[in-house]
């Protein structure tokens, strides 16, 4: 509802709320308040009796407790940035938000009855909310998930709604494999219970732990680093750090020096759990700057302060930042990472590394990196899935068989498959590093096929770092942009343009050096011969001796291809290219 109704029921009742300290219940008249039931359309039996007619595949989850109407209004821009929220609405209480979350199953249906539709249903519960519970750091009502779930009727003049909102595949695997698990037994209240409470592990101690720790630390697990951080509460100043094992044994002596029995194990069971809240830097960083973009074109302002005599440098630039910043949204079901990377060339002293550094905000900054080893593997895809952007310095030190194959693959991955230190098993994460690249040298880019993965810039002098980056306005146009829909990605005609462009940083191969002295490419096919590449390498080989070498037959295949204005055709032989032998 938009307004209320004509007796202003909902605004006497957000009056009363203050005063209702034990709850709502008796409250006048609020058990005939229309209920809403958003996972399904429900019909009535010749008993009365509610039944599911259709499910909708709407999840409630119910933020409460919010005592401030800004931070109501905080709440639900908070869940727009999410892209599966189709509505979020202030409360009936004036202190809570309701917010409906479209859902599917895995083949993108919907149940047609009610007990296949509630199972559904708690899935869904048990996999979405984890997702908002980390962006919204407020009380979720504590109501049992079922497809009757419901909230009371409310209004709001300012109600958030997506009517483009995109459905969560839930896997209902998830609940099979819970159902299966045996539950443990509840320990019923005796005289053993008495005797156990001095016990380590006990419930009592370990409740007692948990309420020690949480009055004198504010804890936290970072969703990006993937560990948990904490701050004492008497010195906030001092910034979060990480709950390192040096850290763990200091609390756990804490903890029992203050009389509760608890061992180191209880502690780092508590400390790796999901009774940690999550939070994600990088979403509340991105968060700050939501609908703060002041009109201004920062991004490509930012650009150039690179000075290069390639025309096409400030939309390119502009284009990879958009994809940089998107990919730091970790979006579910992405086919494709940020698979392009600007190369900046010049001689040493033009602060190309400087400015790589200055892309991430200060409150980022752990999130950059220019010092990875590409031949350690394991290390290389746990960066793509922690760091924020990487930079490839000293590009020309990577050879060339790294060029083309490990890099070329890793840049447009759009997850990373890697076994976590002390991990059992490989696991799954969301990518969110994106590229740069710095080289003193021009002729650095290997694989013959084309160079499409790299924007190559050749400095035409010092890049100018004197004023430093809004990065608020730099992020906030980001966001904008992205919330807009405009395009993340290099289309055919700007990769064309970009692979013209890169020709001129392409390592000059000694052999196709020989081919351009010795043959020429042409289209008449009266003038020249249609040759192999194996003939034409013979050629070569005999002219110029046994140093010339070729990598392989295949890359030099490659090679011709790429050669503008090659005609070419398959024969019984292979591919044969048209060329005029040079006199």
């Amino acid at each position: 509802m938009l307004k209320d109704d004509s007796k202003f029921t909902i605004q006497k009742f957000r009056e009363a709320v203050p005063s209702l300290s034990f709850g709502y219940d008796g409250y006048k008249d609020l058990s005939t308040w229309h209920r809403v039931y958003p996972a399904a359309e429900f019909q009535k039996d010749e008993n009365d009796n509610l039944q599911m007619k259709s499910c909708n595949g709407l999840l409630l989850l119910s933020f409460k407790n919010i005592l401030k109407p800004e931070d109501v209004q905080l709440v639900k821009k908070q869940v727009a940035f999410l892209p599966s929220t189709l509505i979020a609405v202030t409360g009936a209480d004036g202190r809570s938000v309701e917010v409906l979350v479209r859902f599917t199953d895995r083949e993108g249906g919907l149940p047609t009855d009610e007990i296949h539709a509630d199972r559904l249903y708690q899935t869904a519960y048990r996999q979405i909310l984890p997702i908002y519970q980390s962006i919204i750091h407020e009380t979720v009502a504590s109501q049992k998930p079922s497809i009757r779930s419901h909230f009371l009727l409310t209004f709001d003049p300012d109600p958030f709604f997506n009517p483009q909102a995109v459905a969560l595949k839930i896997d209902e695997e998830l609940m099979r494999q819970e159902s299966t698990t045996p539950s443990t037994p509840e320990v019923k209240s005796d005289s053993t219970d008495k005797k156990e409470k001095g016990l380590k592990g006990s419930k009592e101690n370990i409740e007692k732990m948990i309420k020690y720790l949480n009055e004198k630390y504010d804890l936290r697990y970072n969703k990006v680093m993937k560990y948990t951080e904490y701050v004492p509460k008497e010195k906030e100043w001092y910034g979060f750090r990480a709950v390192e094992p040096r850290v763990q044994k200091s609390l756990t002596l804490e903890v029992q020096l203050a009389g509760i029995n608890v061992s180191i194990k209880d502690v780092k069971n508590f400390l790796e759990s999901s009774y940690i809240k999550s939070y994600n830097p990088v979403e509340d960083f991105l968060f700050s700057c939501y609908e703060k973009w002041d009109g201004k074109d920062h991004i490509r302002a930012l650009a150039r302060t690179v000075p290069t005599n390639t025309p096409q440098w400030e939309d390119w630039f502009y284009t990879w930042f958009l994809a940089m910043v998107e990919q730091w949204h970790n979006h579910a079901g992405r086919q494709y990472g940020n698979s392009v990377a600007p190369l900046l060339i010049s001689k040493q002293g033009y602060n190309k590394s400087t400015f790589c550094r200055r892309l991430i905000p200060p409150e980022l900054q752990w999130g950059y990196t220019d010092n990875l080893i590409l031949s350690e593997k394991r290390q290389v895809l746990q960066a793509m899935s922690q760091c924020l952007l990487i930079n490839l310095d000293e590009f020309n030190q990577i050879s060339a068989n790294v060029q083309q194959g490990f890099l070329k693959n890793l840049i447009q991955l759009p997850s990373v498959k890697y076994k976590p230190p002390y991990g059992s098993h490989v696991q799954e994460f969301p990518r969110t590093a994106s590229f740069i690249a710095t080289s003193n040298m021009d002729d650095i880019l290997t694989d013959p096929s084309g160079n499409r993965r790299f924007i190559g810039i050749e400095l035409t002098g010092p890049i100018d770092v004197s004023v430093r980056p809004n990065y608020l306005q730099l992020f906030a146009q980001a966001e904008t942009a992205i919330w807009k829909g405009e395009k993340t990605y290099f289309d055919a005609e700007q990769t064309a343009l970009i692979m013209e462009n890169n020709k001129k940083y392409q390592q000059a191969d000694p052999i196709m050096q020989c081919f351009a002295e010795s043959f020429e490419p042409t289209e008449d096919e009266d003038k020249g011969k249609f040759m192999t590449a194996a003939a034409i390498y013979g050629e070569l080989k005999a002219k110029y001796g046994a140093s010339l070498e070729a990598k392989s037959l295949l890359s030099f295949g490659r090679s011709l291809k790429n050669i503008d204005g090659m005609k070419r055709k398959r024969t019984m032989k292979g591919t044969e290219y048209l060329v005029i032998k040079r006199e």
